[in-house]
């Protein structure tokens, strides 16, 4: 199972773009995909989905997610990599009202910076991710070392805090 999580959205705010390409490319896979469409008000045809769960539920569905897709929210990442799940994000842009501003492309620089995460910036582009992520597991079952994890966590952990003090680059 594929799980595609697009968060809170703060403010209510849409994350349509990712819902309706992943809602366009899912009957390409074998795979089943399970989106979390938050406050976004396209409604996918081709998979299933719901609107928000339980944290205990959001945590089942990374549990048994095999690749999870998200935005570069800190719950989504820290979640998917505490289960030791591959990760695709895609941040949230201010230019298409996703978002307040564009921090997530700080977080989504960070996730490559560690290679820790798949960033896909442009959505046209997420097959291709989704492809060779899904192939990379095929081959070598592998699970994202705990040493990465730990790094980016800390690194994750110190980017959140400068936020809060408002020392953002």
């Amino acid at each position: 199972m594929i799980y595609v999580t697009v968060g809170a959205g703060v403010g209510g705010q849409e994350f349509d773009r990712l819902i309706k390409k992943v809602d366009d490319i899912a009957p390409k896979f074998e795979e089943e995909f399970v989106i979390q469409l938050g406050a976004s008000k396209y409604i996918p045809q081709n998979m299933k989905w719901f609107d928000y769960v339980s944290y205990e539920e959001s945590l089942e569905y990374f549990r048994n997610a095999r690749l999870v897709i998200g935005h570069c929210g800190a719950g989504t990442i820290i979640n998917a990599l505490g289960f030791g799940k591959p990760l695709i994000v895609i941040p949230r842009l201010f230019k298409f009202n996703e978002h307040g501003d564009d921090h997530q492309l700080d977080m989504a620089a960070l996730l490559e910076q560690s290679q820790t995460a798949q960033v896909v910036y442009d959505v046209e582009d997420l097959e291709a991710a989704i492809r060779n992520t899904l192939e990379e597991l095929h081959d070598s079952e592998k699970e994202f070392s705990s040493i990465h994890r730990r790094n980016l966590l800390n690194e994750m952990r110190k980017f959140l805090a400068s936020m809060d003090k408002g020392e953002r680059s």
